[in-house]
């Protein structure tokens, strides 16, 4: 197995600074790149999971396949054949089937990372169980062999109240969970913006190919005292905005004040072009809201909104709605 690595540049952005917290995040990742066990990426909304998943995979499988399976973004009848090749289910206390197309299969002895483990299926979650038990299955060719491939998964920190109130199967969790890797929010750790914001606006800068500012201590303070409800995605937002705003020179104090409103949200849309954007708008934004409010559970947020799970996705594609995704108007689809 090959040494995890240590560069600094290896770590994920959302894991960068000198606090407590961040400290024990990066302990864990360093940690899961060494072993092979499952891994549960623990993380509020507003995190790139799938960055910190893939900087795993590189630190522990490098050059092997990167398999993703999105729950929230998959139709709920297809999540069973992305990951089990089939949604033929083998007898019960039989050992599981793949098929050709199983994610178990593409990703050989590389690693499965499955965004979202909340949003799956209970049939998929106890095939998923079952297969993690018996770390073996029969392929295509009924020839049974040693699972290869490593699982990663994330959820919400919540994850614990969906198992007990039986929406996350409790054996699964428990084989998910051999590894934690626990992503603080931002909000509780203001000490680590001197480093946050400097990786964040080094990859900003380098996609508008401008020269990387600097941010004066003012500036930095005022990032630290806002609440990042949105967490990674809110301040890389944010940035940008300020950036583009800001073209050369440092960035004061007034520059990040200039791009919020006075109760410390953030800054306000300009007013859409015409009314049929506004609504766009509008129901992105609202539904986006409700998702959020439900953390992302598409049956739950489906039944708030008074709609089909099925129009729900349908709804989420049309307007551009999505977990890692930031913000966006829907008014140019």
């Amino acid at each position: 197995m090959s040494t995890p690595s240590t560069d600094p540049a290896s770590i994920p952005p959302a894991l960068a600074g000198s606090s407590a917290e961040a400290a024990r995040a990066r302990q864990a990742c360093a940690a899961a790149s060494a072993d092979r066990a499952p891994v549960l990426i623990l993380a509020e909304e507003g995190f790139d999971t799938r960055a910190i998943a893939y900087a795993i995979h590189e630190a522990s499988r490098p050059g092997l396949p990167f398999v993703v399976v999105d729950p929230a973004h998959v139709e709920p009848g297809q999540i069973e054949i992305e990951l089990f090749g089939s949604r033929v289910r083998p007898a019960s206390h039989a050992i599981e089937v793949l098929g050709a197309g199983s994610a178990f299969l593409r990703a050989g002895r590389g690693t499965i990372f499955v965004d979202g483990v909340g949003e799956l299926p209970a049939a998929v979650q106890r095939r998923l169980a079952r297969l993690l038990r018996d770390g073996e299955a029969k392929s295509a060719g009924r020839v049974t062999a040693p699972l290869q491939a490593r699982l990663i998964t994330s959820a919400l920190p919540a994850i614990q109240a969906d198992v007990r109130d039986g929406r996350v199967r409790a054996d699964l969790y428990r084989r998910l969970a051999a590894q934690e890797l626990v992503v603080p929010p931002l909000r509780t750790r203001p000490g680590d913006f001197g480093a946050l914001v400097p990786a964040i606006v080094e990859a900003i800068s380098a996609r508008l190919q401008r020269p990387v500012p600097t941010f004066t201590q003012p500036a930095l303070t005022v990032l630290a005292a806002l609440p990042w409800r949105r967490n990674m995605q809110e301040l890389e937002a944010l940035l940008e905005r300020v950036l583009r705003a800001v073209p050369d020179g440092g960035i004061r104090q007034e520059d990040v004040l200039a791009q919020l409103s006075f109760d410390g949200a953030f800054a306000r849309r300009a007013p859409a072009a015409s009314l049929r954007e506004a609504r766009l708008r509008f129901e992105r934004d609202y539904i986006a809201a409700v998702l959020e409010q439900h953390h992302w559970r598409m049956s739950d947020a489906a039944r708030a909104l008074g709609i089909e799970r099925a129009n729900l996705y349908r709804k989420a594609r049309q307007l551009g709605i999505s977990r890692g995704a930031p913000a966006q108007a829907a008014a140019q689809r």
